[in-house]
This record gives C-alpha cells, sequence and structure tokens, in this order.
C-alpha cells in the first residue's frame, strides 16, 4: 500500500494545484469573482488583486509541474521534500480560509464566505490534501 498511496498523493497534487493554475493564471477574473463582492470588481483594489492572481497561479503550476515529475521518473527520487512542500501549501490555504469561516463570511464581515459554492470545495479540499501529504510524508520518512 505505501508505494501506491504515494502515487496516489502526487496525482491528486497535480490534479488540485493544475486546477489552481487554471483558475487563478488563466482564469483571474472568475476567480476573483470568488473572493470578492460583485460591486467592488471595479475597485482598484479589485483589479490590482485580478492582475496579481497569475501569480499564484504560477505558484501553483510548480508544484503541479514537480508533483508530476515525481510521479513519472523512471527512478523514484526522495519524495519527502515534495510532500512536506505539498502539505505545507495545502495546510496554509486551509489555515488562512479559518479567520475568513470564523468570522461568518462576507455577513460577518469577512472578505470571502468559506462554506459557500467553490470556496467550501476549496477548503474541504485543501484539508483533505493537507492530511494525505502529511502522511505521505510519514511513510516516506
Amino acid at each position: 500500500m505505501g508505494a501506491a498511496y504515494l502515487l496516489l498523493v502526487l496525482a491528486v497534487n497535480v490534479l488540485w494545484f493544475g486546477m489552481g493554475f487554471a483558475l487563478f493564471a488563466l482564469r483571474p477574473r472568475r476567480a476573483l469573482r470568488l473572493l470578492i463582492p460583485r460591486t467592488a470588481h471595479g475597485e482598484t483594489s479589485a483589479r490590482a488583486l485580478a492582475a496579481s492572481l497569475p501569480f499564484l497561479g504560477g505558484l501553483n503550476l510548480a508544484l503541479a509541474v514537480l508533483s508530476a515529475a515525481c510521479l513519472w521518473a523512471h527512478e523514484a527520487p526522495p519524495l519527502g521534500p515534495v510532500f512536506l512542500a505539498s502539505a505545507v501549501a495545502h495546510a496554509t490555504q486551509w489555515c488562512w480560509n479559518l479567520p475568513q469561516l470564523q468570522r461568518g463570511g462576507r455577513a460577518g464581515g469577512a472578505a470571502w464566505d468559506v462554506l459557500c459554492g467553490p470556496m467550501q470545495l476549496i477548503f474541504i479540499v485543501d484539508g483533505v490534501c493537507a492530511l494525505l501529504n502529511a502522511v505521505a510524508l510519514a511513510l516516506d520518512i
């Protein structure tokens, strides 16, 4: 189970980080709709955020490529650093959504609703992926 689990977690990383790249780098206006109210889209700060989201997409792409390279490597490289970096990436995304969740979403003054629509999926998947990568790290050590 150990080797198969490690490959599965790498594949999940490729898919999830690849989806992050597609959303943030290729469709930043769509991502903006998840993060701020539609009424604020014309503000200067919203335009700046939309222009900066492709940077987040680029980081997601880098993690997807790193996971894919390890997944398809002919000789298995040490995977611990990949799982560690991926666990931290997922965990920070999950943790930085907690204050938004604790404020009660936009109605409570938070920047976005965590338990509504696509943000709920992102919150859940990042939490699960953080745990999957942490377990993979423990298995690979």
